[in-house]
C-alpha cells in the first residue's frame, strides 16, 4: 500500500449505494457498504483506472441488482429509481468526505 495516499487498497473508505427516484429525483434509498461487501461486487463495474471508485459515482445497472442485493443484505431496488455507487472517506468522527486523487485528507486517518 502506498504510504502517501491513505485510501490505497480501499482502506479508510466506505461505499454508498444511493437510489434516486420520483419527479424530484429524491433519495429513495441509501446503504453503506463495507470494504468486503464492495470487493464482492467490484468486478461487476468497469472501473478502469479507478479501482476503488474514489473518482466519482458509478451507475448500478438493473442487470446487476440481484448480485448486489446478494452481497449487500438490506439493499432494495425499486424499478423506477436510478442507483449509483461511490466511495467516501470513513472518518473516525463520522463525517463524510469523498476523496479526490491527490487530495489531502480533512482529518486524521486511522491505520489500516
Amino acid at each position: 500500500m502506498s504510504s502517501d495516499y491513505p485510501f490505497a487498497d480501499g482502506y479508510n473508505l466506505a461505499w454508498d449505494l444511493t437510489g434516486f427516484g420520483g419527479a424530484d429525483e429524491e433519495i429513495v434509498e441509501s446503504v453503506s457498504l463495507s470494504r468486503d461487501q464492495f470487493l464482492a461486487i467490484r468486478h461487476l463495474f468497469a472501473l478502469g483506472d479507478d479501482p476503488w471508485m474514489v473518482a466519482g459515482e458509478y451507475r448500478v445497472a438493473p442487470g446487476i441488482w440481484g448480485r448486489v442485493r446478494d452481497a449487500v443484505p438490506g439493499a432494495r431496488f425499486q424499478r423506477d429509481a436510478d442507483y449509483f455507487l461511490g466511495a467516501r472517506q470513513a472518518l473516525p468522527d463520522g463525517r463524510f468526505w469523498r476523496p479526490a486523487p491527490g487530495a489531502a485528507t480533512p482529518g486524521p486517518v486511522p491505520p489500516p
